[in-house]
């Protein structure tokens, strides 16, 4: 064996180690969680939109618009042993507009109570023109697994965030915040609780595609569809 195919061999096992030692951390973390930490939930009402026009006008009139149309775009990262797969989790990369402006985010689902949407969220904004996290994830056997577009639209009304989220095959409204407030205003806009959804966007997308016989698409981009 060559010194070059030695030092990858070396690297393979490492990183193979590396992995393993993850994935036990993070069942562990999990478990901490869920038995003796008050972690920061997302809770979150979700409904498919008919007529985002109306919608954005409706919104604009009764609530302080406080983003305007950004474009995004989001990376989800897993390890080779599926790490995040087998424990439920998500790492996700959004990156905002053209100015380096990211968030990275650790997501696990809760149950659902009364079709609120329910989520263990740990997140941080930062700047990274060069692509530094990415790298760092890397280096630590994250890749991208799956991917998606959309532009954001983002209004609030006493301590509740509305977005309007455009998909290349669908768009959404979602509201955010305390669930009494959340019903309220969902009732303003004409929604019912009942009706909302609980599955993320990019596994509706997944849905959406097989429903119409087209096969698993890990990535979802505006050029590939004439939404």
């Amino acid at each position: 064996m060559s010194a070059r195919e030695t030092n990858f061999y070396l690297w393979q096992q490492i990183l193979a180690t590396h992995s393993r030692y993850l994935f036990k951390v993070m069942k562990k973390i999990n478990t901490q969680i869920n038995k003796t930490i008050k972690p920061d939930i997302e809770i979150e009402y979700k409904f498919q939109i008919v007529d985002l026009r109306t919608l954005k006008a409706l919104l604009s009139k009764k609530f302080t618009k406080k983003k305007l149309h950004q474009y995004q775009s989001n990376v989800i990262f897993d390890n080779p042993m599926r790490l995040m797969q087998k424990t439920d989790g998500r790492i996700r990369v959004r990156t905002k507009g053209q100015s380096g402006l990211k968030t990275l985010t650790y997501k696990k689902p809760l149950a659902p109570i009364n079709g609120a949407k329910r989520e263990i969220e740990h997140e941080i904004d930062f700047v990274d023109t060069t692509n530094q996290i990415e790298k760092i994830l890397a280096a630590m056997d994250f890749v991208p697994t799956t991917s998606y577009e959309r532009y954001q639209s983002e209004w609030q009304s006493e301590g509740v965030h509305l977005t309007i989220d455009e998909y290349p095959y669908a768009n959404f409204l979602e509201i955010e915040g305390e669930e009494k407030k959340i019903g309220k205003i969902a009732k303003i806009l004409n929604f019912n609780i009942k009706n909302a959804l609980i599955q993320p966007a990019d596994t509706l997308f997944q849905k959406w595609r097989k429903e119409r016989g087209l096969p698993f698409k890990p990535h979802m981009k505006f050029d590939d569809y004439c939404n």
